[in-house]
Protein backbone atom coordinates (compact mmCIF):
# COMPACT_ATOMS: atom_id res chain seq x y z
CA UNK A 1 0.00 0.00 0.00
CA UNK A 2 1.55 3.44 -0.93
CA UNK A 3 1.72 6.39 1.57
CA UNK A 4 -1.12 7.91 -0.25
CA UNK A 5 -3.54 5.22 -0.01
CA UNK A 6 -2.46 4.21 3.30
CA UNK A 7 -3.29 8.12 4.54
CA UNK A 8 -5.85 9.36 1.89
CA UNK A 9 -7.89 11.02 4.24
CA UNK A 10 -5.34 12.84 6.42
CA UNK A 11 -4.21 14.10 2.90
CA UNK A 12 -7.61 15.15 1.61
CA UNK A 13 -8.22 17.21 5.01
CA UNK A 14 -4.91 19.00 4.58
CA UNK A 15 -5.24 19.58 1.27
CA UNK A 16 -8.88 21.25 1.95
CA UNK A 17 -7.21 23.52 4.25
CA UNK A 18 -4.80 24.40 2.28
CA UNK A 19 -7.49 25.46 -0.49
CA UNK A 20 -8.80 27.55 2.19
CA UNK A 21 -5.80 29.42 2.83
CA UNK A 22 -4.89 29.25 -0.62
CA UNK A 23 -7.89 30.73 -1.87
CA UNK A 24 -7.16 33.82 0.42
CA UNK A 25 -4.07 34.52 -0.97
CA UNK A 26 -5.81 34.09 -4.54
CA UNK A 27 -7.71 37.02 -3.33
CA UNK A 28 -5.10 39.25 -1.58
CA UNK A 29 -2.20 38.78 -3.60
CA UNK A 30 -1.16 41.15 -6.77
CA UNK A 31 -1.42 38.62 -9.82
CA UNK A 32 1.11 36.86 -11.80
CA UNK A 33 1.35 34.72 -15.03
CA UNK A 34 1.06 30.93 -14.25
CA UNK A 35 -0.75 31.63 -11.67
CA UNK A 36 2.52 32.30 -9.24
CA UNK A 37 0.88 34.83 -7.27
CA UNK A 38 -1.14 32.03 -5.67
CA UNK A 39 1.55 29.76 -4.39
CA UNK A 40 1.93 28.65 -0.62
CA UNK A 41 5.66 28.85 0.47
CA UNK A 42 6.82 25.70 2.42
CA UNK A 43 8.46 26.75 5.65
CA UNK A 44 10.38 25.09 8.54
CA UNK A 45 7.17 24.50 10.08
CA UNK A 46 4.55 23.81 7.17
CA UNK A 47 3.24 26.29 4.25
CA UNK A 48 2.34 30.27 4.55
CA UNK A 49 0.73 32.74 2.20
CA UNK A 50 3.52 35.26 3.04
CA UNK A 51 2.42 38.77 2.92
CA UNK A 52 -0.54 39.51 1.72
CA UNK A 53 -2.52 43.14 2.12
CA UNK A 54 -6.25 43.92 2.56
CA UNK A 55 -6.40 48.14 2.13
CA UNK A 56 -4.11 49.40 4.84
CA UNK A 57 -3.70 46.10 6.46
CA UNK A 58 -1.16 43.38 6.18
CA UNK A 59 -1.42 40.14 7.39
CA UNK A 60 -0.43 36.50 6.53
CA UNK A 61 -1.33 32.71 7.48
CA UNK A 62 0.21 29.93 8.39
CA UNK A 63 -0.44 26.01 8.82
CA UNK A 64 2.28 25.40 11.11
CA UNK A 65 2.36 21.52 11.00
CA UNK A 66 4.99 21.21 13.57
CA UNK A 67 2.39 22.52 16.60
CA UNK A 68 -0.68 21.68 14.84
CA UNK A 69 -2.12 24.81 14.35
CA UNK A 70 -3.32 27.67 11.42
CA UNK A 71 -1.87 31.33 12.58
CA UNK A 72 -2.99 34.43 11.57
CA UNK A 73 -0.88 37.20 12.41
CA UNK A 74 -0.90 41.21 11.90
CA UNK A 75 1.05 44.21 12.91
CA UNK A 76 -1.51 44.29 16.00
CA UNK A 77 -1.88 40.48 17.44
CA UNK A 78 -1.56 37.12 16.39
CA UNK A 79 -4.58 34.24 16.65
CA UNK A 80 -4.60 30.61 16.41
CA UNK A 81 -6.38 27.46 14.87
CA UNK A 82 -6.08 24.31 16.21
CA UNK A 83 -5.70 21.31 13.84
CA UNK A 84 -7.34 18.42 15.48
CA UNK A 85 -8.32 14.89 13.99
CA UNK A 86 -12.54 15.23 14.05
CA UNK A 87 -12.46 18.51 13.54
CA UNK A 88 -14.42 19.40 9.95
CA UNK A 89 -13.76 21.85 7.13
CA UNK A 90 -16.67 23.64 8.13
CA UNK A 91 -15.18 24.34 11.49
CA UNK A 92 -11.81 24.87 9.91
CA UNK A 93 -13.21 27.55 7.53
CA UNK A 94 -15.47 29.16 10.39
CA UNK A 95 -12.75 29.60 12.62
CA UNK A 96 -10.23 30.67 9.78
CA UNK A 97 -12.62 33.83 9.37
CA UNK A 98 -13.86 34.46 12.59
CA UNK A 99 -10.01 34.91 13.63
CA UNK A 100 -9.22 36.69 10.97
CA UNK A 101 -12.47 39.19 12.02
CA UNK A 102 -11.18 39.52 15.52
CA UNK A 103 -8.16 41.15 13.90
CA UNK A 104 -9.87 43.52 11.90
CA UNK A 105 -9.71 42.16 8.36
CA UNK A 106 -12.66 41.22 6.50
CA UNK A 107 -11.93 38.48 4.30
CA UNK A 108 -13.86 36.91 1.51
CA UNK A 109 -13.38 34.04 -1.13
CA UNK A 110 -14.90 31.61 -3.33
CA UNK A 111 -15.82 28.13 -1.13
CA UNK A 112 -15.82 25.88 -3.47
CA UNK A 113 -12.81 23.14 -3.83
CA UNK A 114 -10.90 23.08 -6.82
CA UNK A 115 -9.18 20.54 -8.80
CA UNK A 116 -10.13 17.88 -6.46
CA UNK A 117 -13.26 15.51 -6.48
CA UNK A 118 -15.14 16.55 -3.56
CA UNK A 119 -16.98 19.95 -4.53
CA UNK A 120 -18.80 20.64 -0.92
CA UNK A 121 -18.13 24.30 -0.15
CA UNK A 122 -16.10 24.63 2.54
CA UNK A 123 -19.04 26.37 4.97
CA UNK A 124 -20.83 22.65 3.87
CA UNK A 125 -18.42 20.17 4.49
CA UNK A 126 -18.66 17.63 7.45
CA UNK A 127 -17.47 15.17 5.75
CA UNK A 128 -13.64 15.68 6.40
CA UNK A 129 -12.13 15.53 9.56
CA UNK A 130 -8.98 13.43 9.86
CA UNK A 131 -5.54 14.83 11.45
CA UNK A 132 -2.92 13.13 12.74
CA UNK A 133 0.34 14.77 13.57
CA UNK A 134 2.70 12.23 12.37
CA UNK A 135 1.24 11.70 9.01
CA UNK A 136 1.45 16.13 9.16
CA UNK A 137 4.96 16.33 10.06
CA UNK A 138 5.68 12.94 7.10
CA UNK A 139 3.64 15.15 4.70
CA UNK A 140 5.82 18.47 5.57
CA UNK A 141 9.13 16.64 5.15
CA UNK A 142 8.24 15.30 1.80
CA UNK A 143 7.16 18.82 1.06
CA UNK A 144 10.35 19.83 2.00
CA UNK A 145 12.37 17.57 0.76
CA UNK A 146 10.53 18.28 -2.90
CA UNK A 147 10.98 22.16 -2.05
CA UNK A 148 14.95 21.69 -1.65
CA UNK A 149 15.27 19.28 -4.28
CA UNK A 150 13.70 21.71 -7.05
CA UNK A 151 15.63 24.78 -5.91
CA UNK A 152 18.98 22.92 -6.19
CA UNK A 153 18.18 22.59 -9.97
CA UNK A 154 16.50 25.54 -10.73
CA UNK A 155 18.53 28.57 -8.55
CA UNK A 156 21.38 28.61 -11.01
CA UNK A 157 19.53 28.34 -14.59
CA UNK A 158 19.74 31.38 -16.65
CA UNK A 159 15.76 31.45 -17.40
CA UNK A 160 12.78 33.16 -16.53
CA UNK A 161 11.51 31.09 -13.79
CA UNK A 162 8.59 30.48 -11.01
CA UNK A 163 10.32 29.61 -7.88
CA UNK A 164 9.42 26.24 -5.92
CA UNK A 165 6.16 26.51 -3.74
CA UNK A 166 3.21 24.68 -3.00
CA UNK A 167 0.37 24.46 -5.65
CA UNK A 168 -2.64 23.70 -3.53
CA UNK A 169 -5.36 23.08 -6.17
CA UNK A 170 -3.10 20.14 -7.00
CA UNK A 171 -1.49 19.55 -3.68
CA UNK A 172 2.32 19.05 -5.04
CA UNK A 173 5.03 21.57 -4.88
CA UNK A 174 6.21 22.69 -8.19
CA UNK A 175 8.62 25.62 -10.01
CA UNK A 176 8.11 26.31 -13.60
CA UNK A 177 10.71 27.42 -16.42
CA UNK A 178 9.17 29.55 -19.24
CA UNK A 179 10.36 30.40 -22.50
CA UNK A 180 9.19 33.97 -23.97
CA UNK A 181 7.07 32.24 -26.44
CA UNK A 182 3.64 32.60 -26.34
CA UNK A 183 1.02 29.79 -26.89
CA UNK A 184 -2.32 30.59 -25.67
CA UNK A 185 -4.49 27.21 -23.99
CA UNK A 186 -6.81 26.31 -26.84
CA UNK A 187 -10.14 26.23 -24.50
CA UNK A 188 -10.00 29.61 -23.77
CA UNK A 189 -13.54 28.68 -21.26
CA UNK A 190 -11.17 26.85 -18.89
CA UNK A 191 -10.25 29.47 -16.43
CA UNK A 192 -7.44 27.55 -14.43
CA UNK A 193 -5.91 26.20 -18.10
CA UNK A 194 -5.98 29.27 -19.63
CA UNK A 195 -3.99 31.43 -17.29
CA UNK A 196 -1.58 28.78 -16.54
CA UNK A 197 -0.93 27.39 -19.81
CA UNK A 198 -0.23 30.52 -22.48
CA UNK A 199 3.47 30.43 -22.77
CA UNK A 200 5.86 27.72 -23.48
CA UNK A 201 7.17 26.21 -20.11
CA UNK A 202 8.23 22.96 -18.22
CA UNK A 203 6.90 22.43 -15.11
CA UNK A 204 8.97 20.21 -12.38
CA UNK A 205 7.49 19.32 -9.75
CA UNK A 206 6.38 16.00 -7.20
CA UNK A 207 3.78 14.91 -5.36
CA UNK A 208 2.38 12.79 -2.56
CA UNK A 209 1.45 9.73 -5.13
CA UNK A 210 -2.07 8.33 -5.51
CA UNK A 211 -4.73 5.97 -5.51
CA UNK A 212 -3.28 3.73 -8.06
CA UNK A 213 -0.46 2.48 -6.12
CA UNK A 214 1.22 5.04 -7.09
CA UNK A 215 4.72 5.96 -4.78
CA UNK A 216 5.45 9.61 -3.83
CA UNK A 217 6.52 10.98 -7.78
CA UNK A 218 8.71 13.77 -9.10
CA UNK A 219 7.35 15.24 -12.69
CA UNK A 220 8.34 16.99 -15.09
CA UNK A 221 5.97 18.36 -17.70
CA UNK A 222 6.58 20.08 -20.78
CA UNK A 223 4.06 22.37 -22.49
CA UNK A 224 2.65 22.48 -25.46
CA UNK A 225 2.02 19.11 -24.28
CA UNK A 226 3.47 16.09 -25.50
CA UNK A 227 0.69 14.35 -28.16
CA UNK A 228 1.59 11.11 -30.52
CA UNK A 229 4.92 9.80 -29.89
CA UNK A 230 6.47 9.44 -26.13
CA UNK A 231 9.51 11.43 -25.15
CA UNK A 232 12.59 9.69 -25.05
CA UNK A 233 14.18 8.05 -22.07
CA UNK A 234 18.48 7.97 -22.74
CA UNK A 235 21.32 6.70 -20.83
CA UNK A 236 21.54 10.27 -19.17
CA UNK A 237 18.46 9.45 -16.95
CA UNK A 238 18.23 8.11 -13.36
CA UNK A 239 17.24 4.20 -13.33
CA UNK A 240 13.60 3.94 -12.77
CA UNK A 241 12.63 6.67 -14.87
CA UNK A 242 9.73 7.00 -17.46
CA UNK A 243 7.56 8.74 -19.95
CA UNK A 244 3.76 8.09 -19.24
CA UNK A 245 1.82 8.71 -22.64
CA UNK A 246 -1.56 9.24 -20.64
CA UNK A 247 -0.37 12.47 -18.44
CA UNK A 248 2.29 14.05 -20.96
CA UNK A 249 5.02 14.00 -18.77
CA UNK A 250 8.17 12.51 -17.24
CA UNK A 251 7.75 10.63 -14.07
CA UNK A 252 10.59 9.50 -10.94
CA UNK A 253 8.73 7.43 -8.34
CA UNK A 254 10.46 7.54 -5.34
CA UNK A 255 10.07 4.02 -4.14
CA UNK A 256 12.57 4.00 -1.10
CA UNK A 257 11.82 7.24 0.44
CA UNK A 258 13.55 10.09 0.31
CA UNK A 259 16.96 9.20 -1.00
CA UNK A 260 19.80 11.44 -2.16
CA UNK A 261 18.91 13.80 -4.33
CA UNK A 262 21.46 13.82 -7.28
CA UNK A 263 19.60 11.01 -8.99
CA UNK A 264 16.47 13.56 -9.00
CA UNK A 265 18.25 16.33 -10.32
CA UNK A 266 19.51 14.37 -12.58
CA UNK A 267 16.18 13.22 -14.10
CA UNK A 268 15.23 17.07 -14.43
CA UNK A 269 18.28 17.91 -16.11
CA UNK A 270 17.46 15.24 -18.79
CA UNK A 271 14.06 15.85 -18.95
CA UNK A 272 14.47 19.78 -18.95
CA UNK A 273 17.24 18.97 -21.90
CA UNK A 274 14.87 16.84 -24.31
CA UNK A 275 11.71 18.67 -22.89
CA UNK A 276 13.35 21.68 -24.50
CA UNK A 277 14.41 19.91 -28.04
CA UNK A 278 11.22 18.85 -28.63
CA UNK A 279 9.70 22.36 -28.27
CA UNK A 280 12.50 23.70 -30.36
CA UNK A 281 13.57 25.89 -27.61
CA UNK A 282 17.12 27.54 -28.61
CA UNK A 283 20.22 28.38 -26.93
CA UNK A 284 19.11 26.08 -23.73
CA UNK A 285 22.58 25.90 -23.13
CA UNK A 286 22.53 28.68 -21.86
CA UNK A 287 20.55 28.24 -19.27
CA UNK A 288 23.21 26.18 -17.72
CA UNK A 289 26.33 28.54 -17.48
CA UNK A 290 28.13 28.72 -14.08
CA UNK A 291 27.05 31.78 -12.32
CA UNK A 292 30.23 34.21 -11.53
CA UNK A 293 30.10 33.65 -7.88
CA UNK A 294 32.11 32.52 -4.93
CA UNK A 295 30.33 29.39 -3.86
CA UNK A 296 28.63 30.03 -0.61
CA UNK A 297 27.36 27.50 2.21
CA UNK A 298 24.13 25.75 0.49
Amino acid sequence: MSFYQEHEKEITTLQLISQIVGKLKLEYAYQEPQWAHVILDITPRGFTTGILGQGEDVFDIEVDLVNSRIVIRTMSGNEHITLADGKTIRTYYEEIMAAAQQLGLELSIHTKPQEMATTIPFEEDASHHHYDADVALEILKWFQFARDTEKVFLAPLRIRKVHPGLFWGTFDVSCIVIYDQSEPFPDDTKVIERAAFDEHMIEFGFWLGDDTDRSPTFFVLPYPFVEGTPLEIDATFPEGSRFDDGLAEYLYEMDDGRSEKEDIIRFFKSSFIRSSEHLEWEDVQHCFNALKMKKNQT
